[in-house]
């Protein structure tokens, strides 16, 4: 009886341990679907993909323009690992923000940076 019981309290053990294992998931983001304008909930700043892995971010409520902006950076996705690198002013030092993309549609992201802030950005445009 007493294995019966240590058996079925193993069983159950490995089941919930393969469970907790199983909640941090990966996705695949194929890279295309980055590409275009976003801008993130509820504000006024907007980040572009460019096909070429090129971008810039910009924050209209602070009447700046795209063309306008300076806060260029190139971009890279592995998997559901989205990583800015923008240079800065400073002998061109390379600066990275990286990203993990939760969810991704053809109108929405959403992304969880390292401190675990979570944005939901809403795709504006394709150009």
């Amino acid at each position: 009886m007493k294995t019966r019981r240590f058996a079925f309290a193993a069983i159950a053990l490995l089941a919930m341990l393969f469970a907790a294992c199983n909640k941090d998931t990966h996705i695949h983001v194929d890279e295309s679907q980055l590409v275009g304008r976003w801008v993130k909930s509820g504000t006024q700043e907007y980040w572009r993909y460019n096909t070429d892995r090129t971008g810039v971010t910009w924050d209209a409520s602070e009447d700046i323009t795209e063309e306008e902006s300076n806060l260029t950076y190139t971009w890279s996705i592995d998997e559901d690992v989205l990583t800015h690198i923008f240079r800065g002013a400073m002998d061109n030092q390379a600066v990275p923000k990286v990203y993990t993309i939760k969810e991704i549609t053809s109108t929405t992201m959403r992304w969880e940076d390292d401190y675990g802030l979570s944005y939901t950005l809403i795709k504006a445009d394709t150009k």
